[in-house]
């Protein structure tokens, strides 16, 4: 009887730390650890960050990220403010899939595969000495396809987002550029 406990105490101890670790998932869709940021003030007052019905603010590091895509020299902080929100939301690939039958019985079902497309939308606006001087709106998108929930979903969606983060400051740092020719790239077309 002992060797049995001891041994239905193991698989017990083996089951729980493998559900830990695919249950064990932690998204964080504010943050950004590609490359560090050094902690200077803020180009942009703090960036809001709304998913569904959540709002908040952008980890300190990305918002220095948001921070540094603006050059001084046409947007000098002085005289220049930046204000800009980022929505998320989540469209699902809707097809039928049999894996939903064992969520159903099993609560902490650890196979259920996920495909959807994950999608940032910004808008930006620089006030330079009280009067608009820049206006824009950029739209990224990532598509997460995983088989396993817990930390491996987790893993992708934060890379995801990294990565939709990452688009979203090259896009701001490349449109903000207002000494850029950009009818040079044009002329190849005709």
């Amino acid at each position: 009887m002992k060797m049995f406990c001891a041994k239905a105490a193991s698989w017990v101890a083996m089951a729980t730390s493998c559900c830990g670790f695919l249950a064990g998932c932690s998204i964080n869709l504010t943050k950004y650890d590609l490359r560090e940021y050094p902690k200077t003030a803020s180009f942009f007052e703090p960036i809001t960050f709304t998913f569904g019905d959540k709002t908040s603010y952008l980890d300190s590091n990305l918002q220095s990220a948001y921070s540094t895509a603006i050059d001084s020299l046409f947007f000098p902080k002085e005289s220049c403010r930046g204000n800009a929100q980022i929505t998320a939301k989540v469209v699902p690939d809707y097809e039928t899939s049999d894996w939903g039958i064992g969520a159903a019985f099993i609560p902490f079902w650890p196979a259920l595969p996920v495909s959807e497309t994950w999608h940032y939308h910004m808008d930006v606006r620089i006030l330079c000495n009280g009067a608009l001087a820049f206006s824009a709106e950029f739209e990224e998108s990532e598509h997460v396809e995983a088989f396993w929930f817990g930390r491996m979903r987790a893993d992708l969606v934060n890379d995801a987002s990294q990565e939709m983060h990452r688009k979203l400051i090259e896009r701001l740092k490349f449109e903000t550029q207002l000494g850029r020719y950009t009818d040079l790239n044009s002329a190849q077309d005709f």
